[in-house]
């Protein structure tokens, strides 16, 4: 997902065309799904040389694995694709079925862990696709899989109903975060100097000689240990800065309290804080002389080098955090104009997710794997043993996490203790706000292969969607640069699977990037086109907060990102004149099963035509 930005990122504007942000999209978006595609097909790998064998003389040998199907994607009415994973299978038959009726049959001599199959004209419905090695004796898999319905007049084609246009104005804004460190105890302002500059940049914008504020809000990113530094002992002096500091330029303070805290700072006890997997290939050096597993990130508080999580699955730490969500929220509410809402995130890019560490040998230190997490497993489990995964990497956890029963339900695990810790955070929210102050839930990928260790599949259950702890507004940081249309898959979901939550989309230098190169450097131009070419669809499909994260470069926001920025907010938020309406496309239920690799509900967005042009609701199950 997001990179954590701390040094300044360069941009100068470079006006294009409509019809060439076409092409840079289009190309872009396959591009990305490209490089998806290419990501999953690590994850699972195909044994043996694909070529002739002959059946042993008495009949065939076991299949060592599979063949089993992971994903079926391109989905028409005539083919699909599967992907699929097995070892030494050089053949396999397939049978679809709708119902208990067969309906097409057919035999894959395959050459990759990627291959098509083919089948009559299927009506638009829901099937089951059966595998069995043919080289090799295996046992049935099934993968069910939907026959979109046909684009067009009448099928929630292009030519669809749209919906109506809003009749309310100022309902939709524009908020500036300030990314990884914006919490200062030691400056003036309460707000670290460095953001400053960007934050007037935003506020002092002009555009054919007219004066304006780009931005309504900003959101400060606050550590849990500055906040709290010792037990009940809360900084809000400081925090009384910020929102002077708010009150005099007009815009509203929001924070993201995250719940890290400091070694040493005899908060939590051992038991309590979220401890990783182990490290088998770790080795001694003078940085790390022994292999501490509760160390979570480097932190850019001086003299605190280090700071640690507490366990998802503590009571205490629960509490604890849930307490400091409270008060903040009963300070913030004393000054109801000029705040809005607290959201709060684990990882530094700011999403809220499972906490995993990547040691340079590309090993992932998975988390959960404390005491109190073993103590609450027991429990959780009936006794089961703790599952581990072969290798701590990519593959072996993916592996686990999806063909091991003690593996899903460990995710399953996992996925409660964040929900359960964030549903304390939005209740400690809301008693303290009482309705001056909302509470969000923030995310990254939306059904991505990176859920896989990140634990982000379950979203719903995650921001326990439809109940009384689901938080009042759903941010995704989804999409990159050529993968903006992500962004509105994100935003089609959370309108379905949040009922009555507002939509909050991110958009970075990154995906405003001249060059659309997912990987940004520093002295990279940003196009303010490309901005207001996917927020006009983010709130023309009901988006509420469009958020400029990370860091703009200061010198030239006005010149890269005036002129997209006037226009939105003339069209969109100080007016309704680009609220045109949107086609309505058929969305769908997708029921969460797996918990490795792309979920399928991303292609069938695509294939029901959700993006600019379309909303196509997914509803998480």
């Amino acid at each position: 997902m997001k990179q954590l930005l701390i040094a300044v990122l360069l941009a100068c504007s470079q006006l294009v065309t409509a019809q060439s942000i076409d092409q840079i999209i289009d190309s872009k978006v396959k591009a990305s799904e490209a490089k998806q595609k290419a990501y999953v097909d690590s994850l699972f790998k195909i044994k043996g040389d694909g070529g002739d064998t002959q059946n042993p003389p008495n009949g065939l040998k076991p299949c060592p694995r599979g063949p089993k199907p992971e994903d079926i994607y391109n989905i028409t009415s005539t083919s699909a694709m599967v992907l699929w994973d097995g070892e030494d299978v050089r053949g396999w038959d397939y049978s679809i079925y709708k119902g208990s009726t067969r309906v097409a049959f057919g035999s894959v001599k395959p050459t990759g862990n990627r291959e098509p199959i083919t089948y009559a004209g299927l009506e638009p419905g829901e099937y089951t696709l059966n595998v069995q090695g043919n080289t090799c004796k295996s046992d049935v898999y099934s993968k069910t899989f939907v026959v979109p319905k046909p684009t067009g007049e009448g099928n929630g084609g292009d030519d669809g109903n749209s919906g109506p246009p809003p009749v309310n104005t100022g309902e939709r804004g524009i908020t500036m975060n300030l990314t990884g460190y914006g919490f200062d105890v030691s400056a003036p302002t309460g707000i670290n100097k460095d953001w400053l500059p960007r934050i007037e940049a935003f506020c002092n914008l002009t555009y054919n000689g007219k004066k304006f504020r780009g931005i309504d809000a900003i959101r400060v990113n606050m550590k849990w240990h500055d906040y709290e530094p010792r037990k009940d002992v809360f900084r809000d002096d400081k925090l009384l800065d910020v929102i002077n500091y708010c009150k005099q330029r007009g815009l509203k303070l929001s924070i993201a309290l995250i719940p890290w805290r400091a070694i040493g700072d005899d908060y939590l006890g051992r038991s309590e804080m979220l401890e990783h997997l182990p490290d088998p290939n770790w080795k001694p050096s003078d940085d790390e002389p022994t292999q501490d597993l509760v160390w979570h990130d480097k932190d850019q508080t001086p003299v605190r080098d280090k700071t640690y999580l507490p366990s998802f699955n503590s009571t205490t730490g629960r509490e604890r955090f849930k307490n400091a969500a409270r008060h903040l929220a009963e300070f913030m509410a004393k000054y109801p104009e000029y705040v809005d809402y607290i959201s709060t995130a684990t990882s530094p890019g700011e999403e809220y997710e499972t906490v995993i560490v990547r040691r340079a040998n590309n090993q992932l230190l998975l988390t959960g794997y404390g005491q109190i997490d073993l103590n609450a497993w027991r429990d959780y489990s009936g006794g089961m043993a703790v599952p581990y995964p072969a290798q701590n990497n990519e593959e072996h956890i993916a592996y686990l996490f999806t063909n091991s029963e003690a593996g899903k339900k460990w995710y399953e695990f996992r996925t409660k203790g964040l929900k359960d810790f964030h549903a304390a955070f939005v209740q400690g929210v809301r008693e303290g706000g009482k309705g001056k102050v909302r509470s969000m839930g923030m995310y990254a990928g939306v059904g991505a292969p990176s859920g896989t260790w990140t634990g982000l599949y379950k979203l719903n259950e995650i921001f326990s969607a439809g109940t009384a702890d689901q938080p009042d507004m759903i941010y995704s940081s989804e999409g990159d640069a050529g993968s903006q249309n992500s962004k509105l898959m994100a935003t089609d979901l959370n309108a379905a699977t949040f009922p009555g939550a507002a939509k909050v989309i991110e958009f970075d230098p990154n995906d405003l990037s001249v060059d659309q190169d997912w990987q940004t450097r520093e002295d990279e131009d940003v196009n303010g086109d490309i901005l207001y070419y996917w927020v006009s669809s983010f709130f023309k499909r009901g988006g509420d907060d469009a958020s400029l994260a990370m860091a703009f470069y200061a010198p030239k926001i006005n010149a890269q990102l005036g002129p997209a920025l006037y226009r939105i907010r003339q069209e969109f938020i100080d007016g309704d004149s680009g609220m045109t309406g949107i086609a309505q496309g058929d969305g769908f239920t997708f029921t969460i099963s797996r918990y490795a690799g792309l979920q399928e509900y991303r292609e069938m967005y695509s294939q029901r035509g959700g993006g600019v042009n379309k909303v196509v609701k997914i509803l998480l199950k």
